[in-house]
C-alpha cells in the first residue's frame, strides 16, 4: 500500500477519519482477518494517559512471582484491566479491557505486551467467537520472528498451537512497532485443533508434575475435577523411575506429545515445556480421554543452546527438563521414538530454502513499521538464518544412528522461600549521589534474624536515593547498610517502591536483594531476598529531603535454579 501525503483543511481531515473509520457494528472482521500473512494489522489504541502509565509501570518480580505458595496454587497476576478504545484495520472497538501481561522477562514500561478483552463492558462484542487478543512485544526475541514461525511449523506439522500475525501498535499516536499478534488459548482454537472444545485447559509457567506440586498448574476452563485427578496421577506414574511408556501413554497422548516434544527440539525452544518446564498448557481432549500438550511464549527459539542453566554436555537435538520428556527419553524406545519423529520432522517440514525465504519476506514486510527500540532486528535475524542452514546438519550429526544418552535428572521448578526475619525503624535523607561506602549515615535501628538465629550488627546507617547507577533509572529506594559483628562482612539492601508510591501513608510492598560482601549470585546458596511492607511518615525525593518511616518482612532465598 502507498502512503499518499497530502494538505488539507482540518474539517476535511475530519471528515477523511470519518470516512475510513468504521465501528464494530458497521464492519464485522473475520477470525482469519485477524490472523494474515501478507500484510501487518494496523492497531490503534486509545486510552487515558493515567491509565496507560498505570499498564506500564504495573510488573511482576521474582520475590512473588515465584513464592512457595505457588506450589499449592497460582500466584495472581499484579496486571488490572482498564478501559480503552481500539481500532483493528479501520474498524473500531469501543470500551474494550486493556492490560499488561508477561511473567518475568518480557515485562517492559514502554512497550509492553498487552492483553486485549473485547467484551470487557459490551458483553456481545467479539470477533467471531474471539474475546480475547494477545499482543506480545518480543522483547526476548529482537528476531521478531520466533513465535510467527515457530507456531506455524507447529500447526504444519499437525502439532496444535496459536495462529499468529505482526501487528503494528500504536497508542495515543505513538508508535510502538511491531508486536507478534498471538491467537489466545480460547474456545475457537480447541474446537479448530481438537474438534471439541470441552474439554478441560490448564497452563503451566515455570512448573512440572512433581509430588506436591499438583495444584500450581493453572486452571483455565472445562471441569476441574477429572483433569487435577489426572495431573495427580500423572504425577504419581513420574515418580516411579521405572515408570513405562505405555503407562505414561493412558494420560498422555504420546503420538501427540512426541510431536510436539520433537518440535520444541528441532526449533531449539529452550523456554518450553522440554527446556524449562515453563510457557506450555495441557488440554484434556474429551476425545481421548488424555492429556496434549500446547506451546506458549514460543519467543525463544532457533538457538543451539538455552539460555539458562547453561550445560556444554546436553545433547542439541533433545530437551528433557519437562519429567514427561525425561521419563520418556530414559526408555530405549523412548529415544528411539523421538528420534524417528524428529527426522520425520526433518524430512517432511524442515526446508531450508523455504524458511530462509520466508525469513526474508518478513523483513521486508515489517521492516517498515519498526520502533526505535527494534533497532537490532536485522542483525538479529541473521542470527535465525545461520541457524536454519546449519540445524540440519548439527542435529544428524548427533542422532544419525542413535539417539545420545542423557541421564541428567531435572529438578522440581524452583522457589523462593522465607529464610529470616528483617525489621527496620529509620530517619534518612533524600541524596541524589548514593554513597554506596559509608554505612554510619542516618539513623536505623536493625533487626535481622536468619534461620532463627539473631544476627548481630553495627555500623549501621541508611540513605535515600535512586536504584541503579545512572540518576533516575529505576525506582525509589531507602538503602540500609550495616556490618555483621561476627565476620565484618557488610550486610546491605535497598528497599525498593514505586515511583508513584513513595509518599507518606499506607503501607507500602516493597524489597530487594540482600548482599553480603560486595556482591551476590546464582551460586549453591542462591540469591538472598528481601520483601515486605514499608510504611513512610515523611517522603520526598528532593536533595536533603527526609524520609523516615518502618520496615517489615521476610529475607527469601531462590531455591532450585540450575538442574
Amino acid at each position: 500500500m502507498n502512503l499518499i501525503y497530502f494538505k488539507t483543511t482540518a474539517a476535511s481531515l475530519t471528515a477523511f477519519i470519518l470516512y475510513t473509520t468504521v465501528s464494530a457494528v458497521d464492519k464485522k472482521l473475520t477470525l482469519e482477518e485477524l490472523f494474515p500473512t501478507d500484510r501487518v494489522l494496523d492497531v490503534q489504541i486509545t486510552v487515558a494517559e493515567k491509565d496507560w502509565d498505570k499498564i506500564r509501570h504495573q510488573s511482576r518480580d521474582f520475590v512473588s512471582a515465584l513464592h512457595e505458595k505457588r506450589k499449592t496454587e497460582p500466584i495472581d497476576g499484579p496486571y488490572d484491566y482498564v478501559n480503552a478504545d481500539i481500532t483493528i484495520d479501520g474498524v473500531k472497538f469501543e470500551k474494550i479491557g486493556l492490560r499488561k501481561k508477561g511473567f518475568i522477562g518480557s515485562q517492559s514500561s514502554s512497550r509492553p505486551s498487552l492483553k486485549i478483552k473485547l467484551n470487557h463492558t459490551d458483553k456481545e462484542q467479539a470477533i467471531g467467537k474471539l474475546t480475547s487478543l494477545t499482543m506480545n512485544n518480543n522483547k526476548q526475541d529482537s528476531t521478531i520472528v520466533s513465535q510467527y514461525m515457530g507456531y506455524s511449523l507447529f500447526n504444519a506439522a499437525g502439532s496444535p498451537a496459536s495462529r499468529c500475525a505482526f501487528a503494528k501498535v500504536t497508542v495515543n499516536g505513538k508508535n510502538l512497532g511491531i508486536y507478534s499478534h498471538v491467537e489466545s488459548m480460547r474456545k475457537p482454537l480447541l474446537a479448530r485443533a481438537f474438534g471439541d472444545n470441552n474439554g478441560t485447559l490448564y497452563e503451566g509457567t515455570v512448573v512440572d508434575f512433581y509430588e506436591g506440586w499438583e495444584g500450581s498448574i493453572e486452571h483455565k476452563r472445562g471441569d476441574d475435577k477429572p483433569g487435577r485427578e489426572k495431573i495427580r496421577q500423572l504425577i504419581q506414574l513420574l515418580e516411579n523411575d521405572k515408570v513405562s511408556e505405555e503407562a505414561i501413554g493412558k494420560l498422555v497422548d504420546l503420538d501427540a506429545f512426541y510431536r510436539y516434544w520433537a518440535i520444541e527440539g528441532l526449533l531449539g525452544f529452550w523456554d518450553g515445556y522440554s527446556g524449562n518446564s515453563n510457557n506450555f498448557f495441557i488440554y484434556l481432549n474429551p476425545k481421548t480421554d488424555r492429556f496434549h500438550f500446547i506451546p506458549w511464549g514460543a519467543d525463544a527459539l532457533f538457538r543451539k543452546r538455552g539460555m539458562l542453566n547453561f550445560e556444554f554436555r546436553a545433547p542439541i537435538s533433545v530437551k528433557t527438563k519437562g519429567r514427561v520428556a525425561y521419563r520418556l527419553y530414559q526408555l530405549p524406545e523412548g529415544r528411539e521414538r523421538y528420534r524417528k519423529t524428529l527426522h520425520g520432522l526433518l524430512k517432511e517440514h524442515w526446508n531450508e530454502k523455504n524458511l530462509l525465504a520466508e525469513c526474508d519476506r518478513i523483513e521486508a514486510l515489517i521492516k517498515p513499521h519498526l520502533n526505535r527500540e527494534q533497532n537490532r532486528f536485522s542483525r538479529s535475524l541473521d542470527g535465525t538464518r545461520d541457524f536454519i542452514e546449519a540445524r540440519r546438519r548439527d542435529i544428524m550429526k548427533e542422532t544419525e544412528d542413535a539417539m545420545p544418552t542423557w541421564r541428567k535428572e531435572p529438578k522440581p521448578p524452583p522457589v523462593i522461600a522465607a529464610i529470616g526475619k528483617i525489621k527496620a525503624k529509620f530517619s534518612a535523607t533524600w541524596m541524589e549521589d548514593s554513597p554506596r561506602e559509608r554505612t554510619n549515615i542516618g539513623k536505623v535501628e536493625l533487626r535481622l534474624s536468619m534461620g532463627g538465629r539473631e544476627v548481630s550488627l553495627k555500623d549501621a546507617g541508611v540513605h535515600a536515593s535512586w536504584t541503579g547507577s545512572f540518576g533516575r533509572s529505576s525506582k525509589p529506594s531507602v538503602r540500609i547498610v550495616a556490618t555483621r559483628a561476627d565476620n565484618d562482612k557488610q550486610v546491605s539492601f535497598d528497599l525498593g517502591m514505586e515511583e508513584d508510591t513513595f509518599h507518606a501513608g499506607n503501607d507500602i510492598q516493597s524489597g530487594g536483594v540482600l548482599k553480603e560482601g560486595r556482591g551476590f549470585s546464582f551460586g549453591p546458596l542462591g540469591m538472598q531476598f528481601i520483601g515486605g511492607k514499608t510504611r513512610l511518615t515523611s517522603a520526598g525525593m528532593q536533595e536533603g529531603d527526609k524520609v523516615e518511616g518502618e520496615f517489615e518482612g521476610d529475607v527469601m532465598k531462590l531455591i532450585g535454579m540450575g538442574r
